[in-house]
């Protein structure tokens, strides 16, 4: 678990010590554990080992294989055994091997077509000094990352943008269109970065790059799973045990006990369950942390949200005795030096800025508590606990209407939702839905209640149109095959990777996402749509697999639990900071050109006592409001111009 860097001079010249130190130190926050830079002519390598797992003792690199061949490698193999065996290394030898020395086997027998073999989060760097070219490659699912800058004479890549920098001849240039994107809630096509010429080696993806340019090529593609068909009900439950197990005990690999972070939903609980089962076969407990309101907050339930994860996570305690739960309420002090802190730490206005603060605020819970590996439920709800509802187009797509009828009938009180959204809709043709978008829209923007982006910002950079191009059309239906959508929002966690490795290196805590491994995922996307909802049962996978280990109020609630769920009385409190600060962002230019000062001011000078109805327009737009602070200081900072701090005023 490293950070890794490579710098290459397709000219012939050589690479300066000092050039390849600069980018090493930036890194040393990768490198409790160890440093190490190389230099070979033309190319130059540095190696910052942060160790999480017992093998990581072993860690040597960078690897030089025949005197031709310099391999740097990130990440944790999980079919250690498998590998070992396909490459004739007996047992008691491969105790002592690291990942990164399998990774160079691997390639020593394959080429780089023996990562393929790799389960598990890496990404892989190799030099070839005489033929003058560098690959680059990073794990189907995109859970280790890299970065890259390439012009004709030269290439840089590493782990994180900053690395980069440390280089006179890369620039360092904000891309202000991916800003506006996030700020919209998309720029999720997981190659371009919130720097122009910046780009990330995409999931499941190499890169070739040498004195004919640079080449990519995918060896694995979601597309490509193929269909999964059991004969009985019972043996998907079955398999998915089978595999849920053995994607989290890969996950458990480390030399201190591992923790999970745990909400009252079937993800997070269904990983930490399992974990416990494991952890307290080897005499260990499992700690958990769950984030919840600030102290003396209440709000009543509603009819399909909870506002405190409490009751459901000490539920699942008791019913699990190796479970030790901690409950984490938000850090004291100004939400706006938060905001700027998690900003100035994730080095990107990415996602929910609310809902980050709490994932740091229990990291360091758990770095108190003397831990280094976290299990989190991240992406779940797209592989291991998908709702099901894409059952309802292809029931009428297969023409089973007698099927599609009983299906809409179990869904109560929904059925109106399921008949709309999930049945009609995906088949409306797409001129006649982008005008009923329109319609409903009122003419105004489609991101309008979701963002106080700058309205000739966004005509200007084409916001609507590379949504459409990169990702979704904010005006599009629900997909007619629910595979297609699940795969396109597989590309939405490249961001959340980005920010776990500013995360790791700063706690020194590695989350590792078992619903996200690669054997799940593939099992998940590859089974019938019905094994999700049966009888108006969504998410029937899941609570089947889960009967009899989590408690029946967790396992058949229909309620979602509201994480960071007191943001408007923290933001209330602080409306005059936020509104002070607010009035000084026309002073830079480039944030007045991306922003909506004016209509941002506004929202402040109408805002609610209250906090309005969960997902109204009212309500997204005040979401807007720390999305765009976040946004803020981040452009601030890359411009130079955030000297004093997002909460300090005149």
């Amino acid at each position: 678990m490293s950070g890794i860097a490579a710098i290459f001079h397709f000219d012939g010249s050589s690479v300066a010590q000092p050039e390849i130190e600069r980018v090493g130190n930036v890194l040393k926050a990768y490198s409790p554990d160890g440093q190490k830079v190389l230099t070979r002519g033309c190319a130059a390598f540095a190696f910052c080992l942060h160790r999480f797992t017992p093998e990581d003792r072993f860690e040597r690199q960078p690897l030089l294989l025949a005197n031709r061949f310099v391999l740097l490698f990130d990440g944790r193999i999980d079919n250690r055994e498998e590998l070992g065996g396909s490459l004739d290394i007996e047992a008691s030898e491969l105790s002592t091997l690291s990942d990164g020395a399998i990774a160079l086997a691997l390639f020593d027998r394959w080429g780089a077509r023996g990562f393929e073999r790799m389960l598990g989060d890496w990404a892989v760097i190799v030099a070839d000094l005489r033929e003058r070219c560098i690959m680059c490659a990073r794990d189907p699912m995109g859970l280790r990352v890299l970065h890259y800058y390439h012009s004709a004479q030269r290439f840089a890549v590493a782990s994180v943008p900053e690395a980069l920098f440390a280089l006179s001849w890369v620039p360092r240039i904000l891309n202000k269109d991916k800003v506006g994107d996030t700020l919209v809630q998309r720029g999720l096509d997981g190659e371009s970065t919130y720097y122009q010429q910046i780009y990330r080696v995409m999931p499941g993806f190499r890169i070739n790059v040498g004195h004919n340019g640079l080449t990519k090529d995918r060896f694995w593609n979601p597309e490509d799973i193929p269909p999964i068909r059991l004969k009985r009900d019972e043996d998907y439950v079955e398999a998915f045990r089978e595999i849920l197990s053995t994607a989290v005990k890969a996950r458990l690999r480390s030399y201190r006990t591992p923790c999970a972070q745990i909400t009252g939903g079937l993800d997070s609980s269904s990983i930490s369950v399992v974990a416990a089962d494991m952890l307290g076969a080897n005499g260990q407990r499992l700690n958990t942390f769950t984030a919840v309101p600030e102290a003396g907050f209440f709000r009543e339930e509603g009819r399909w949200v909870y506002f405190d994860e409490t009751a459901f996570v000490r539920q699942i305690a008791e019913a699990n005795s190796n479970l030790t739960p901690h409950f984490v309420p938000p850090s004291e002090g100004p939400i706006l030096d938060q905001i700027a802190d998690q900003i100035r730490l994730g080095g990107a206005p990415t996602g929910s800025i609310l809902n980050g603060l709490w994932v740091m605020d229990i990291m360091a819970a758990a770095r108190a508590k003397g831990h280094n590996v976290m299990l989190i439920g991240d992406m779940g709800n797209i592989t291991m606990s998908y709702h099901g509802r894409g059952l309802f187009a292809e029931l009428l797509r297969t023409g089973r209407w007698l099927r599609l009828f009983r299906e809409i009938r179990a869904s109560g009180r929904h059925w109106r939702l399921m008949l709309r959204h999930w049945t009609i809709a995906p088949f409306i043709p797409p001129p006649v839905f982008r005008r009923y978008k329109a319609w409903r829209g009122q003419g105004k923007p489609p991101w309008y209640y979701m963002s106080v982006v700058h309205p000739e910002f966004a005509a200007r950079s084409g916001i609507v149109e590379r949504a459409a191009r990169e990702y979704l059309p904010f005006d599009a239906a629900p997909p007619r095959n629910c595979r297609s959508g699940r795969i396109r929002d597989f590309y939405c966690y490249s961001e959340a990777a980005d920010w776990f490795a500013k995360l790791r290196a700063h706690y020194g805590i590695d989350a590792r996402t078992p619903a996200f491994d690669r054997r799940l995922a593939e099992f998940c996307l590859g089974i019938p749509v019905d094994q999700y909802l049966r009888d108006g049962c969504e998410r029937w996978l899941m609570r089947r697999a889960m009967k009899g280990r989590l408690p029946e109020a967790v396992l058949n609630s229909n309620k979602r639990g509201a994480q960071a769920a007191d943001w408007h009385p923290r933001l209330t409190r602080e409306l005059k900071h936020i509104a002070a600060y607010v009035k000084r962002m026309p002073r830079n230019a480039d944030l007045a050109s991306i922003i909506d000062v004016e209509r941002l001011n506004g929202i402040l000078d109408h805002w609610p006592e209250h906090e309005p109805a969960g997902w109204s327009p009212e309500f997204e737009l005040l979401l807007a409001v720390p999305q765009a602070l976040g946004a803020a200081y981040f452009v601030e900072n890359v411009t130079g111009a955030n000297d004093r701090g997002l909460a300090s005023v005149d």
